[in-house]
């Protein structure tokens, strides 16, 4: 993958970041939870980026590009 790719990927994945922050933070008022779903979605862009999810997918059946 190339390194526009990742960038791209990065980037995207600030979307669902910053709404699950701001829907958690409208939920609770609390940034204890923000911060664990900046956590999970950093670990998740990661994989994705490293494509460490690449397997764990066609092992369910779905292909990936």
């Amino acid at each position: 993958m190339d390194l526009a790719r990742k960038i791209g990927i990065a980037i995207v994945m600030l979307v669902p970041t910053f709404v699950g922050s701001g829907a958690l933070w409208a939920m609770f008022h609390s940034f204890i939870p923000v911060i664990v779903w900046v956590v999970l979605m950093a670990l998740v862009a990661r994989k994705i980026i490293i494509g460490k999810l690449r397997p764990e997918f066609k092992a369910q059946g779905f292909e990936l590009g």
